[in-house]
């Protein structure tokens, strides 16, 4: 007995195209989690110091960014920082908050764009003349 494969009609065509939509949505299913790894996404993380912080060593990825808010009291600010290597790379500096009358509070961003280690120094400029001085602040940050 030969099949007529012809006719099938309407409930055929119906599975046929459940068979295709289950189809579709498996190889969606399947392929979904590659397009997170090929989007370019990252999980670059913010990582924020303060002045109490330094002297500390700091892990960070690739990509990271450092941001370091520094506070002064009296007259002076903190200067451009000296970087060891270029595992970090130093982005910029500006003012943050309000004015401050006890001095200005700066924001020193920062970017781990190597494996490696860098130590980063910034030192405290313009105190009163023949007065007490202020440490510079000091960070290692472990790239990996």
């Amino acid at each position: 007995m030969a099949l007529d494969r012809g006719n099938r009609g309407p409930m055929a065509r119906k599975s046929r195209m459940q068979r295709i939509s289950w189809r579709a949505l498996l190889v969606m299913a399947a392929t979904f989690p590659l397009f997170g790894l090929g989007c370019g996404c990252s999980h670059e993380r913010l990582i924020t110091l303060t002045n109490s912080d330094s002297g500390r060593s700091v892990a960070a990825a690739v990509g990271d960014e450092i941001d370091v808010t520094l506070q002064t009291i009296g007259p002076g600010q903190y200067g451009i920082p000296t970087l060891s290597s270029k595992s970090v790379r130093f982005l910029g500096v500006s003012l943050t908050g309000s004015p401050n009358p006890g001095g200005p509070r700066q924001l020193l961003r920062f970017k781990a764009t190597a494996a490696g280690r860098a130590k980063i120094s910034i030192a405290h400029e313009g105190g009163v003349p023949g007065g007490p001085t202020t440490p510079a602040f000091r960070i290692t940050v472990e790239v990996h």
